[in-house]
């Protein structure tokens, strides 16, 4: 579940923030870590390069270590409860895709998936790339987050490999130039891929914003215990092989943009000028969207730190995701707790409300908009793993059900 704004928590809040919605949000371009670092993200980056051997190409880091297989699930398992095992997921509505974790994943409830993106973002071309967000929690907690580089195809099954998300930084001492990495200190929620540059959406309370990676920096470090630097020169990511260093952020700029929480974030191409839609998660009021304009895939930076529209979809709660359709339409996935189905939505700018669509499973989370073989695909995932209240890893709760499942659906 994204991060819910504080003013969308307190009651009575909410008319402020729908009214602040017709303000233009700024954003503030960073360089740099605000943690200890002598130096830019760009810097840091570059000095680290010669030290892991230089980046891996995206394309190879799922064949130069052995890569996780995914199960591509043909039928979804009936939903039952017998009380002697969990209640399955509930089937989506208008299902065209679909695949499991493997099970290490399937049921780990340190890491929670969230957010998702397609080589259709990237480059507008078929999905046969899949990116996949995960924050961690419980026993991950201090790991930060990571993502899955996927390769999908409609016939297979999938396969994939987690890259640990990171900060570069660099000091300087008697011994000259140091450089290392530390854990990204984020809430990783969704995420939108245009040219190289991974827009990783950050709902932390007081540092909200965008952070940004570049895919063509990846590196491989020694499997091992640990993060950063180890005495024995070598580098290590909690036991990943792969690592992904952050080369940029745009964090919120004013009381009214700092009140816009940055829940989501996905690709929107349906007009000239190829955008990024934010969107935010809230348990009462109306969720509010905001659009930042992107220059050049060559770069792949926001052209304007102002957001150039931005609107509350009225009395829409718990949004995860959203999507712009080339008919005006946007699509809302809505989540409803550990136990109940979410709903796939549309909007209108202007309407009363929006409409239920179909049903999400449960626990769904980010939307990314693609087209496969000229027909429109959403794509959503499941984060629960078996999770309630009580979050105790060995705890088993048959009335909730096991979610992590990754999807299409028709819009």
């Amino acid at each position: 579940m994204a991060a819910a704004p504080v003013a969308a928590a307190a009651g009575g809040l909410a008319v402020a923030g729908e009214a602040a919605a017709a303000e233009p949000y700024r954003l503030k371009k960073r360089a740099a870590p605000t943690g200890p670092s002598a130096y830019s993200y760009r810097r840091a980056v570059n000095g680290l390069s010669p030290l892991l051997g230089g980046p891996v190409p995206l394309g190879e880091v799922l064949t130069r270590t052995p890569a996780l297989r995914a199960d591509r699930v043909t039928r979804w398992p009936e939903d039952q409860d017998d009380g002697t095992k969990p209640r399955p997921d509930k089937e989506p509505e208008e299902l065209l895709y679909a695949f499991r974790w493997a099970t290490a994943d399937f049921i780990d409830k340190n890491w929670r998936p969230q957010g998702i993106t397609t080589t259709y973002d990237a480059n507008g071309s078929a999905p046969a790339t899949l990116l996949v967000s995960w924050y961690g929690r419980l026993a991950a907690e201090r790991q930060g987050a990571r993502i899955s580089v996927v390769s999908w195809d409609a016939t297979g099954d999938p396969t994939y490999q987690h890259v640990l998300l990171v900060e570069p930084y660099g000091l300087r001492d008697d011994g000259g130039e140091r450089y290392d990495f530390r854990e990204s200190d984020l809430h990783a929620g969704g995420i939108a891929w245009y040219g190289d540059k991974l827009y990783v959406a950050d709902s932390t309370v007081g540092t909200t914003g965008l952070r940004v990676y570049d895919l063509d920096r990846i590196f491989k470090v020694t499997k091992g215990p640990g993060l950063g630097r180890q005495a024995d020169g070598t580098y290590h990511a909690h036991g990943y092989d792969y690592v992904l260093p952050q080369c940029y952020a745009y964090d919120a700029s004013g009381s009214a943009t700092r009140n816009f929480t940055f829940s989501q974030v996905s690709l929107d191409r349906t007009r000239r000028r190829p955008a990024l839609l934010v969107s935010e998660y809230r348990e009462r009021g109306s969720c509010r969207l905001a659009r930042w304009e992107l220059g050049s895939p060559s770069t792949g930076y926001l052209s304007s730190t102002r957001s150039s529209w931005q609107a509350a979809a009225h009395r829409e709660v718990r949004v995860q995701g959203a999507v712009r359709g080339a008919d005006g339409r946007y699509h809302l996935s809505s989540s409803r707790g550990t136990k109940k189905p979410g709903h796939l939505r549309s909007w209108r700018q202007g309407a009363d409300r929006g409409r239920r669509e179909s049903y999400l499973n449960i626990g769904c989370e980010d939307l990314s908009y693609s087209r496969i073989g000229g027909r429109v695909a959403l794509w959503t995932l499941g984060e629960y793993a078996n999770d309630h209240e009580s979050d105790k890893p060995d705890k088993l709760d048959r009335r909730a059900p096991f979610s992590r499942y990754v999807y299409a659906v028709k819009p």
